[in-house]
């Protein structure tokens, strides 16, 4: 029960990161709540990987956010077996 729990919170944090970088193309400072809700849970992760981008110029932390998501969400279904 617990895992399918978690497994959801990453998948909907999965989309939240995508909806994050459809963001910061279109409306780099959205005024809309929901968008300052995404971007304000979304954030502190990016703002943790964007020092390890290894090409200057290009944030790839979205990128490396959704990788490491992922590998937590398929850590997740090993575990539940």
């Amino acid at each position: 029960m617990m895992v399918r729990i978690l497994l959801a919170v990453c998948q909907v944090y999965s989309w939240l990161i995508i909806a994050r970088v459809l963001i910061s193309w279109l409306n780099p400072r959205p005024i809309n709540t929901y968008l300052i809700m995404v971007c304000r849970v979304t954030d502190p992760l990016l703002d943790l990987l964007r020092p390890l981008n290894p090409i200057r110029g290009f944030d790839l932390s979205p990128i490396m956010a959704l990788l490491a998501v992922r590998l937590l969400c398929s850590m997740l279904v090993k575990l539940a077996g």
